[in-house]
């Protein structure tokens, strides 16, 4: 990913709007890329206060970079379950299915026999 696309997808990261695989290519950039990680942090900082101010409350004072990073854990976790998910029901849909076949093949067999 580019810093033209990731400077892009800021507020969608933001938001929740991202499908996983675009989320996982944003945070290996912003991982790597301090000007597109600097963006990230100021409009992140931005959303939460303009969050807090609308609620009617005082933004709590909080190391926003530290949300910020635990934010960015918490999506990369989210990003392995969905991958993790995804490889189970492959796996789940190819053993069906090779179940399928052999009963397939064993019924056929037997009808030889």
């Amino acid at each position: 990913m580019d810093c033209k696309k990731a400077e892009s997808l800021v507020t969608d990261y933001i938001n929740g709007k991202m499908d996983v695989k675009e989320l996982e290519d944003f945070i290996a950039h912003v991982k790597v890329c301090s000007s597109c990680y600097d963006e990230l942090q100021t409009y992140y900082t931005v959303y939460f206060a303009m969050e807090h101010l609308e609620n009617g409350e005082n933004p709590p004072s909080f190391n926003m970079n530290h949300v910020l990073v635990e934010d960015l854990k918490q999506q990369e976790r989210f990003i392995k379950y969905e991958k993790l998910k995804r490889f189970i029901l492959l796996a789940t849909c190819i053993l069906l299915f090779l179940v399928i076949l052999f009963a397939i093949v064993g019924c056929i067999n037997s009808d030889f026999l």
